[in-house]
């Protein structure tokens, strides 16, 4: 049995026994249950509170009449005075007072006065409410047919369809790329954390000199592969074991939400999530259909770029002697992981420019791009088989830098090398 087999199996198992690990693995998916499940129960037994404004109306145009038309629990007509209406504000008898000027239709102008506070719903509820009352007096006023305003004010229903050469089905772009966008967070998460366990079990071992005990049997490369492939054998089994456990949970939460609907079969439940506009029940019990294409992509993903980063921070750790200097040399590597991010809502926006595409064969981005644009969009074949080219030469490459810096960077102690220095050890190494 080879050495590096030796110590994968070691780092593996050392990991999933921990305590750690199994706390770990149980909260995340919980976590994903409770982000799901708190807001539908909110929904369910919130008591919504009841804001009151007034509307002191000196239009002429029956303004305040109209706002409570609209909306009778939010508005109330009044004419009372000024200094009535703000004693009755500051006893918290009224949210507040809508003052309509008189030239509030020209002007396109009210003022609200209130105590402050009472949250955006409340706010963007008044706001919402005057603009929708003020557009259709403005169309009035300049003759416009009431029937012709109805007609304009219906909101038109787009159903979403996507073709494909098969058959035509529900196109759930929208709701993939939401969760594109989830799963390149995923990975650039597990990047940073388990890139950081090679890189600190590494150094642990170099500071404690149990590196030396395993350079007396074992290559310095043998070492290193090892542990990168032990360690990511530990995130590959985490992750699976997140994706049952969710899988499992999602499936609990969706007869949870039929039974508390009231509803005999799903399809009705569905159907009163979607009347009481519960976007995020309607979601469990219609999940979209993720292919096992997407699947497999985003696994080779995740695996390629945690090789790719963590030998790179294996290289790191090897040629540092304490926490500091790992933090200084390990900023030129992470900053590769970070800039992706900041790209992903352009990649969100526009998954098929120019600059999208650029960007997500670049390997030290594709496990975050690529990952984001393969559910955002239909991603070409040529581009797709480019990316898995250079990430697999990337990591090639990669493994062979560090691994020039592992060999003679592990069994120095006592300075830290500068960028000048690795840079000969590559050469010379």
């Amino acid at each position: 049995m080879s050495t590096a087999w030796i110590i994968a199996r070691h780092e593996f198992l050392s990991r999933v026994r921990t305590k750690g690990f199994i706390v770990s693995t149980l909260l995340a998916p919980l976590g994903i249950v409770l982000l799901v499940a708190v807001p539908i129960l909110l929904t369910q037994v919130e008591t919504p509170i009841q804001h009151r404004i007034a509307v002191l109306d000196r239009s002429g145009r029956d303004i305040a009449l109209k706002l409570a038309s609209a909306d009778s629990s939010l508005f109330v007509p009044t004419d009372e005075p000024l200094d009535t209406l703000r004693a009755r504000v500051l006893a918290k008898e009224l949210t507040g007072y809508l003052l309509v000027p008189p030239d509030a239709i020209e002007q396109d102008s009210v003022v609200l006065f209130s105590r402050g506070g009472g949250g955006f719903g409340m706010h963007e509820a008044v706001t919402n409410t005057v603009r929708e009352v003020f557009r259709r007096e403005r169309l009035l006023a300049r003759g416009a047919d009431t029937a012709l305003i109805r007609l304009a004010e219906q909101r038109t229903k787009i159903e979403r369809v996507k073709v494909t050469a098969e058959r035509t089905e529900r196109d759930q772009t929208a709701l993939l790329t939401g969760i594109g966008y989830f799963l390149s967070m995923v990975v650039y998460m597990l990047l940073f954390i388990y890139g950081g366990i090679v890189m600190r079990s590494v150094l642990e071992e170099k500071t404690n000199r149990i590196v030396e005990i395993l350079a007396s049997s074992a290559r310095p490369f043998d070492i290193m592969l090892g542990k990168i492939t032990g360690v990511g054998a530990v995130g590959l089994f985490q992750l699976a074991l997140w994706l049952v456990l969710t899988a499992a949970a999602f499936a609990l939460a969706g007869s949870m939400l039929v039974s508390m609907s009231g509803a005999a079969t799903q399809m009705e439940a569905l159907a009163y999530y979607r009347s009481h506009d519960n976007d995020i029940a309607t979601l469990v019990l219609q999940a979209p259909s993720i292919s096992l294409g997407l699947v497999v992509a985003f696994v080779f993903f995740f695996l390629t770029g945690y090789v790719f980063y963590s030998t790179l921070f294996a290289g790191i750790a090897a040629a540092a002697d304490t926490e500091q200097d790992i933090q200084t040399l390990q900023a030129p590597v992470s900053i590769f992981i970070v800039l992706p991010i900041l790209t992903i809502p352009m990649i969100m926006n526009a998954p098929d420019s120019t600059l999208a595409v650029v960007l997500s064969l670049v390997p030290m981005f594709s496990p975050i791009l690529m990952v984001m644009r393969l559910f955002a969009t239909e991603v070409p074949w040529w581009q797709i088989a480019a990316s898995v080219v250079l990430m697999l030469g990337s990591i090639v490459g990669a493994v062979w830098l560090a691994g020039r810096i592992y060999r003679i960077g592990i069994l120095r102690y006592g300075q830290r090398p500068s960028f000048r220095q690795l840079a000969r050890w590559i050469v010379e190494g």
